[in-house]
C-alpha cells in the first residue's frame, strides 16, 4: 500500500512539473533612449539614458556604437566612442564633427529609436 502511494504521489510531483512555467530570456529587445543630455562646450560628455543597452562597451567587434548627427532614420552620422557604457546609462565626449542632427545607440546590430541632439 506504500509502494502505491509513493508511485502516486512521485506520478503527479512529475505531471505538475511538466506543467511548472519555464524561464526564457529575450535576446531580441529593442534598446531605448529616453533622454540625451547635452553639455554646453565642445568636447564636453553627452549622457545617453534609457534601457537595453547591454552590459559592456559594444564596441564594433559585437556590432554595439553610438550614432550621432545622422537623420531621423538613423542615417548618416558618425559613431562616437563610448567612455562608459552601462545599461541603462552611456557616456561619450561629444566628436566635433556632430552637429546637429539624431542620437541613437546600436547594440548587437539593433538600432535604438532617435533622439534629437545639436551638440556644440
Amino acid at each position: 500500500m506504500k509502494r502505491l502511494a509513493w508511485l502516486i504521489f512521485g506520478l503527479v510531483a512529475l505531471a505538475l512539473s511538466a506543467c511548472a512555467p519555464t524561464a526564457t530570456v529575450k535576446n531580441d529587445v529593442i534598446p531605448t533612449l529616453f533622454s540625451v543630455t547635452v553639455p554646453d562646450s565642445p568636447g564636453g560628455t553627452v549622457v545617453l539614458q534609457g534601457r537595453y543597452f547591454g552590459d559592456g562597451f559594444g564596441g564594433q567587434a559585437d556590432n554595439s556604437f553610438i550614432l550621432v548627427g545622422a537623420d531621423v532614420n538613423g542615417d548618416g552620422g558618425i559613431m562616437a566612442e563610448a567612455t562608459s557604457w552601462s545599461p541603462n546609462r552611456i557616456e561619450f565626449v561629444a566628436p566635433e564633427r556632430a552637429g546637429s542632427g539624431f542620437v541613437f545607440v546600436v547594440v548587437n546590430g539593433v538600432r535604438s529609436n532617435g533622439l534629437p541632439a545639436n551638440l556644440p
